[in-house]
């Protein structure tokens, strides 16, 4: 599932750069600029956690500050305000949840690149029809199991089950203030993004997710954590023959994951069109880009099949 996926529920989501947004509404002082800058990224979690980190060695070597304190406040306060900004509330898109689920069951395995909560959502949404049909692998206290693999089998009153990963994070997924990778718990209403976000600041949790970047610089930050390296190491580096890609326009940024992909022994491939104009000159365009994309990085496999399916077709993610 790609940033499409995102954009079909909530047009806010086409947004280019959630670092741009940021920025654009000035919620991002000097200081902050100069550090993204100086350190080539975009990224919120590594800047986060870097000034996390400064302010309690500081405190611990008796180096008495507070400036990196604060910015690590002023910019956790920058992304949540951001996020508030562009992200819906789940009754804004409740009833596009449901349909969203019976898309994604069909399948043993939905890799979600998007950060945001609507396929969280569309779980949630699920557990009231098909029992604990969907899974994540975060068990005991919101803590990741790398030995997740018995969860495909079906269990309470499902009668299947779908496995669940973000090889780039998601907003319910953090750092704890230990370093430990964490699902945030349910307090309260579970549905709510207000919920996720004030977990954030209250117990100091730094949010784990990739929202842009470079693909080397994606790879880094996926190295850096127990949870993404796992996900990308054997998920999307070992798909299986058949794969469905929805709402994915193969970007640079995203380099990583094809090349991970074909490391496996995918054999076809069916890939979502989306009509972008009514020219029917710049529909084929971009749908040759799309296959110049993906026969360029099958090259090294011939053999593998690529297909193609209009993204407004009946019964696929929303419709």
């Amino acid at each position: 599932m790609g940033n499409g996926a995102s954009r079909a529920v909530w047009d806010k989501f086409k947004y280019s750069s959630l670092y741009k947004e940021a920025q654009k509404a000035g919620r991002l002082d000097a200081n902050l600029v100069q550090l993204f800058a100086d350190f080539k990224t975009r990224d919120f979690e590594y800047i986060l956690r870097l000034l996390s980190q400064t302010s309690k060695v500081n405190g611990i070597i008796n180096i008495k500050e507070k400036k990196s304190l604060l910015l690590y406040q002023n910019l956790q306060e920058a992304l949540i305000e951001t996020i508030r900004s562009i992200h819906p509330e789940a009754e804004q898109v409740r009833s596009l949840l449901l349909p969203m689920a019976k898309f994604m069951k069909r399948f043993d395995t939905v890799l979600n690149l998007n950060y945001d909560l609507l396929v969280y959502w569309a779980m949630l949404e699920a557990k009231n029809h098909f029992g604990q049909w969907f899974k994540d692998g975060f068990i005991d206290e919101g803590r990741f199991d790398n030995n997740y693999e018995y969860l495909w089998e079906p269990y309470d009153d499902a009668d299947g089950a779908t496995l669940v990963f973000y090889p780039h994070g998601s907003l319910i997924l953090a750092t704890d203030s230990y370093g430990g990778e964490i699902k945030l718990s349910k307090t309260g209403d579970q549905y709510l993004l207000k919920t996720i976000l004030g977990i954030w600041k209250e117990q100091d949790n730094i949010p784990l997710f990739i929202s842009e970047g470079a693909a080397t610089k994606k790879l880094q930050a996926i190295r850096r954590s127990n949870y993404l390296k796992t996900v990308y190491d054997r998920e999307v580096n070992k798909v299986c023959e058949s794969l469905v890609v929805y709402g994915w326009k193969f970007g640079d940024q995203d380099e990583h994951i094809l090349k991970g992909i074909i490391k496996g022994g995918v054999e076809r491939i069916a890939v979502s069109v989306h009509m972008v104009s009514n020219d029917p000159q710049t529909y084929c365009e971009y749908v040759n880009h799309k296959v110049r994309t993906m026969e360029n990085t099958l090259r090294k496999k011939p053999e593998s099949k690529i297909y193609y399916y209009d993204s407004d077709s009946d019964k696929v993610w929303t419709n």
